[in-house]
């Protein structure tokens, strides 16, 4: 949203401080009547372990710090804290509305990508989907990793309001806005998005997936509104077809673009050339440089302490925890993400609140980048984590037990 109208409405300065500004509005409207007065219970293990992270990349930053203190890093480091601090005094009882809210504000995102692409006159179709930045020295075309990961959360949104709506027109409505948010995704033609898809799938249909399922779906599709419902998709997606076979056509081309990438990135990171036309990714060539890197820094000094807060960029989170921050970062970063991996299957095996599952499939699709792409200190990644500690794994959402400010809000939940 705030690219939207930064870089395709032109309104506010094409710069950093206009994010900021916006970054800086969304706490200020977070910002409880009764701040300090009531907290609630995150998640305590991904609490200390994310918490821990977070101050030692801050101490790094602060004292081991070789490439500057850039005024973007301090605003980082303010914006996470900030977003911590204030969402201990969200309410448990949030979890549909604020899981509707993200479908709402995920799908608006999406309409406003596809109305900046029709209105850029740089843009044709075969080129990546994203907002072209307008600032001085901002990369071409945008970042599609951006636009993806927002239809990544558009998809789990409405998959998850889908699952507990009973109206036929909200379950029509939500699966065409599935749709549509998967062709955003495909048009991005990010592989991490498209992998992180078939990750959450996959979950899915071992933690979730019954063949007792089948049998009860087919016996359900001949009642008098599953059958109305069926008509309606059936009659939308041939009206889409007959409309805009064009764009389906596009679709299946962007496919095949994505396919001969994934060729590419296997024929450079192992040398294996599975067809005749793979040639060297130099996006995966280059943490193929960052692995070197890695290796040789488990092989020094540096290992123990590291070389320095942003000091290499591996452009895979995990290997560069471990080279700026030592064997303890490593330590801190994996484990949080260790944790937030079971805590996220446990969601999936046995969901609780909305906010919960959406969250647990959400970072089954993040975990590719830990070794596609990034970096450990990147607010990307700790707007979401900052959320899971909040949300995910903390089982007394069934209970909606809440704590007082004066007795201790950090005390152990439920394993």
């Amino acid at each position: 949203m705030i690219f939207f109208i930064r870089d395709t409405l032109k309104i506010g300065p094409a710069n950093s401080i206009f994010t900021a500004v916006f970054f800086a509005l969304g706490l200020v409207l977070m910002l409880p009547l009764t701040l300090f007065k009531r907290l609630y219970k995150p998640n305590t293990i991904l609490f200390n372990l994310g918490l821990g992270f977070l101050l030692i990349m801050l101490y790094y930053f602060l004292f081991l710090n070789y490439t500057g203190k850039a005024v973007a890093d301090v605003g980082n480091f303010v914006f996470m804290f900030g977003f911590l601090i204030l969402l201990l005094h969200v309410p448990n009882d949030v979890s549909d509305t604020l899981v509707t809210v993200l479908f709402i504000l995920s799908l608006f995102a999406n309409v406003t990508l596809v109305y900046s692409l029709l209105t850029d006159p740089n843009w044709s179709p075969g080129m990546r989907a994203a907002v072209s930045f307008s600032n001085d020295g901002a990369q071409p075309g945008g970042n599609p990793h951006i636009t993806a990961r927002n239809g990544v959360i558009c998809i789990v949104t409405a998959l998850v309001l889908m699952s507990r709506s009973t109206g036929i027109i909200n379950k029509a409505f939500l699966f065409f806005s599935v749709l549509f948010s998967l062709g955003v995704v495909v048009l991005s033609l990010a592989k991490s998005s498209y992998i992180g898809i078939g990750l959450m799938t996959t979950a899915y249909f071992i933690f979730q997936f019954k063949v007792s399922s089948i049998f009860k779906a087919a016996l359900n599709i001949f009642k008098f509104r599953s059958m109305v419902l069926v008509v309606v998709i059936i009659i939308g997606i041939r009206y889409f077809l007959n409309r805009y076979g064009d764009i389906f056509n596009l679709l299946l081309g962007y496919w095949d673009v994505f396919q001969d990438r994934i060729m590419d990135v296997i024929f450079t990171s192992f040398g294996v050339k599975l067809t005749e036309s793979a040639d060297v990714d130099y996006s995966a060539m280059g943490r193929v440089g960052g692995f070197e890197t890695f290796l040789n820094t488990f092989f020094s000094w540096d290992a123990f302490m590291g070389k320095g807060f942003k000091s290499d960029y591996l452009d895979v989170p995990i290997l560069e925890s471990f080279v700026a921050y030592g064997v303890i970062g490593f330590l801190f970063f994996a484990s949080f993400n260790l944790f937030l991996f079971l805590f996220a299957i446990r969601e999936i095996r046995r969901p609780t609140a909305a906010i919960s599952t959406v969250l647990g499939y959400f970072y089954i699709s993040l975990t590719i980048l830990l070794i596609t792409g990034g970096r450990p200190s990147d607010i990307a990644f700790w707007f979401p984590y900052i959320a899971m500690i909040r949300f995910l794994g903390v089982r007394y959402f069934e209970k909606r037990e809440e704590l007082p400010v004066n007795e201790n809000p950090l005390s152990a939940v439920p394993a």
